[in-house]
């Protein structure tokens, strides 16, 4: 498959973390008969933009996460994301020995719930937390019959995406057992991240909250009792545009709340610039950050406040404002229609 490469460059000028790696550099090696390896390889976040774009059609993020695999199992990995992946197998989160949230929440009965809140281990994070328990009172005034569990285990998206199949499988069978005894049959998450790894690896009906809160704002189970007057743009979650083609719904929903005047960046949608947290990327300090550039590029719109949809994109993000100085807010989709119903 890298052998179709033609080195026409689109990979690594497109590529979010282009000034942390270069693609085409690593491709050019593999065709000159090097093993297709660099340690710039670890800088990739599977944005996907790379793959997207790529004429020959190449999987090119899937070939990357083989080769970490690979290195992996020669025991190469970064010390931070050997940390990471310590603290999702000890902790059940990537942060470390945090102290476990409380949410106020009916906690998952066999029989007794139609979704299952997932809240994913993003909300070990305080930043974080404060949104979930945001998600947890939408859902109840929009009358959501869902529970949470007692206890979580990651989904591992990112310790797939990282190469490290073998704890994703475990974390994978930990999980589906916990659903099958409980009988989950319908998923809400807050994080794309989640949403990615139950849509594509588990295999379960999954929506994300962005989805739900739209329908039941359709369907004026939600009711605008403020307006939110501002100029406001939008940041897509790579894991919720270009990995699964959500990328209407969170405007449907800005769009719908009162108030709002919402701008584009020139990237967006599909072509959205990724944040950096993917793919540990989140526990990482790159010499180049992409949520800097991603900063400059919301500023840019004029608009007061940046919205995104993603845990880790709201973190990045939110750190990135503070790094820059900027007077531009960032807020989780939730937060903001958490303002204007209640």
């Amino acid at each position: 498959m890298l052998s179709t490469c033609i080195q026409c460059g689109v990979c690594s000028s497109s590529c979010s973390m282009r000034y942390n790696m270069n693609l085409r550099r690593v491709l050019a090696r593999f065709l000159n008969g090097e093993n297709f390896w660099s340690e710039e390889l670890w800088n990739c976040t599977n944005c996907l933009i790379c793959q997207e774009r790529c004429p020959r059609g190449i999987k090119l993020v899937e070939k990357i996460n083989e080769a970490r695999t690979l290195q992996l199992e020669k025991g190469y990995i970064p010390v931070e994301l050997k940390k990471m992946l310590e603290n999702i197998q000890k902790f059940s989160n990537p942060f470390g020995p945090l102290k476990k949230p409380k949410f106020d929440a009916k906690v998952a009965k066999r029989g007794e719930f139609e979704f299952l809140l997932f809240l994913g281990c993003s909300v070990y994070d305080p930043r974080i937390q404060s949104v979930a328990n945001k998600a947890i009172e939408l859902l109840k005034l929009a009358n959501v019959d869902f529970a949470v569990l007692e206890t979580e285990f990651c989904c591992g998206n990112d310790v797939r995406a990282i190469g490290e199949s073998g704890l994703f499988e475990e974390l994978k069978e930990k999980n589906m057992e916990k659903f099958r005894s409980l009988g989950v049959d319908k998923v809400i998450t807050i994080s794309p991240h989640c949403y990615n790894a139950f849509r594509n690896y588990y295999g379960l009906n999954v929506h994300h909250i962005s989805e739900i809160l739209l329908d039941k704002i359709k369907k004026a189970e939600l009711k605008f009792k403020k307006v939110f007057e501002a100029r406001v743009t939008y940041h897509d979650p790579c894991y919720l545009s270009r990995h699964n083609r959500i990328i209407s719904e969170p405007r449907e929903l800005i769009n719908s709340i009162p108030g709002i005047e919402f701008v584009e960046m020139q990237r967006n949608g599909d072509l959205s610039l990724c944040c950096g947290g993917g793919s540990g990327g989140i526990v990482r300090n790159f010499p180049w950050k992409p949520s800097l550039e991603r900063i400059r590029e919301a500023s840019l719109t004029g608009a007061e406040y940046l919205i995104t949809s993603c845990p880790f994109c709201l973190i990045m993000l939110e750190d990135a404002s503070k790094v820059k100085k900027t007077e531009i807010k960032v807020m989780d989709i939730v937060e903001v229609l958490h303002s204007v119903v209640f």
